[in-house]
């Protein structure tokens, strides 16, 4: 066993080992749950874009069918009048 001076005192080298043992088994632990965390945030945030992107694709769908019923809308409108005049 060897004894180093640190901090104003003699200290057991094995001792310190063992404590940054623990240190290194603490942070491991934490790092695994992190990467736990990343990976479950990729799934969400995976499929949260495709509910985008099927949220986009119904939007532009129903634009294009509003802009069809205006379309026709106007054409009823115009025929109306139309019949109007010819009564």
């Amino acid at each position: 066993m060897y004894l180093f001076f640190k901090e104003g005192c003699l200290t057991d080298n094995k001792s310190d080992i063992d404590v940054l043992k623990e240190q290194i088994s603490r942070l491991m632990a934490a790092l695994e749950d992190v990467n736990f965390e990343c990976q479950r945030l990729e799934i969400i945030n995976t499929n949260l874009d495709f509910q985008l992107k099927e949220a986009n694709r119904e939007l532009a769908q129903n634009i294009a069918v509003l802009q069809a019923l205006e379309e026709e809308n106007e054409s009823l409108k115009r025929r109306a009048k139309e019949l109007e005049k010819s009564e």
